[in-house]
């Protein structure tokens, strides 16, 4: 008699069919109702969706973990709107066992989307301080997960899009810009110690500038169809929008050396209004282990030598895969605003 269970790879793929396939909308309108108990904003519902999707797909697989709070509400909210619950696949029953051996950080090595998502990796108490045998074990394991990160991604790392946006548009922009509360952003200045950041496979550096939030024309921009279905064509899977927002940088601002976090997969930049400095790309470093990446910004600070310097005018758009290409802005030498969209894969 011959095994007819599909291989993993197979079974993987349907899984990821199902999750992508689930239709959320009822549960987005009830969590980002402006006068429903909940009011989640835009970026904390798009990256829990996602989340949710990486839930229900490994309990699919029967890899059942139990998810955090806020998993738990969307899917409480997405049964009471007549979906089924999530279920494990009859499949796993027949043969009385997960139908996958990878686990979550194998499965999405670019990281989890939200904090406690993965609880035992992300939180941690803030006293905590490993031992040298812990942490040479979380830099391996680290490692690992960028190693296998990097082997998902296309050999074209960046790419620019010459017509982004209308001239009009830009000009919405610019009046949106002038609209937003001051609430609605922050400031950033200062940040984490230079290095790599093991818990979050990323490298960071010191920054300086200020996040200003969106509106309705630069969410429309960011949720566009056919920017999305261009990106994910790029990427060779399909993509999600995570966040946007405005950047605002005053003579002086800076972004240091590092790479961008597991909401930010694609970097889609565009230039508002002003004129902004170039953003250097270390492409040649983006195959360097995390150890490596620690010594090179403490000997070379936030702007190493090197790298390659792109400047991208009004409506046109300049993609990076952020999340492995190290990159940085140098310091302005005037005002800018620029429009800044991040996509992230479901896997």
């Amino acid at each position: 008699m011959t095994d007819s269970r599909p291989d993993e790879s197979q079974l993987i793929s349907e899984a990821v069919a199902y999750a992508a396939g689930l239709d959320a909308s009822a549960v987005r309108r009830e969590l980002s109702a402006p006068q429903g108990p909940h009011r989640w904003p835009r970026h904390r519902l798009n990256e829990v969706d996602l989340e949710w999707r990486r839930w229900r797909l490994r309990r699919w697989l029967a890899a059942d973990e139990d998810p955090p709070g806020s998993i738990k509400l969307f899917e409480r909210l997405a049964v009471a709107a007549g979906m089924p619950p999530a279920a494990t696949a009859p499949l796993a029953t027949e043969v009385g066992g997960a139908l996958t051996t990878l686990s979550y950080d194998e499965m999405f090595p670019q990281g989890p989307l939200i904090a406690k998502a993965m609880q035992a990796r992300v939180v941690r108490q803030v006293a905590a301080r490993e031992t040298d045998e812990q942490y040479a074990a979380m830099m391996l394991a680290s490692t690992r997960r960028r190693e296998d990160y990097l082997r998902k991604l296309p050999d074209d790392t960046w790419w620019m899009i010459g017509d982004l946006i209308s001239e009009a548009t830009r000009r919405a922009c610019v009046a949106e810009i002038a609209t937003l509360p001051a609430s609605a952003g922050a400031a950033y200045d200062g940040g984490l110690s230079p290095g790599w950041d093991k818990e979050h496979d990323a490298l960071v550096s010191r920054s300086c500038n200020a996040y200003l939030g969106a509106g309705p024309t630069l969410v429309a921009i960011h949720e566009d169809p056919a920017l999305v279905a261009q990106i994910s064509a790029r990427m060779g899977r399909r993509m999600y929008p995570t966040r946007c927002t405005y950047l605002e940088y005053r003579p002086g601002d800076f972004l240091g050396v590092h790479t961008d976090q597991p909401t930010c997969e694609v970097s889609l930049l565009f230039t508002v209004d002003g004129e902004p400095g170039p953003m250097r790309s270390y492409f040649d470093r983006t195959a360097t282990g995390p150890a490596a990446l620690h010594r090179w910004v403490h000997d070379n600070g936030q702007f190493p030598d090197g790298g390659r310097d792109f400047v991208y005018r009004p409506r046109e758009g300049f993609a990076l895969t952020g999340r492995a290409v190290p990159h940085a802005r140098l310091p302005q030498q005037e005002s800018a605003f620029i429009g800044a969209l991040f996509y992230s894969g479901l896997v």
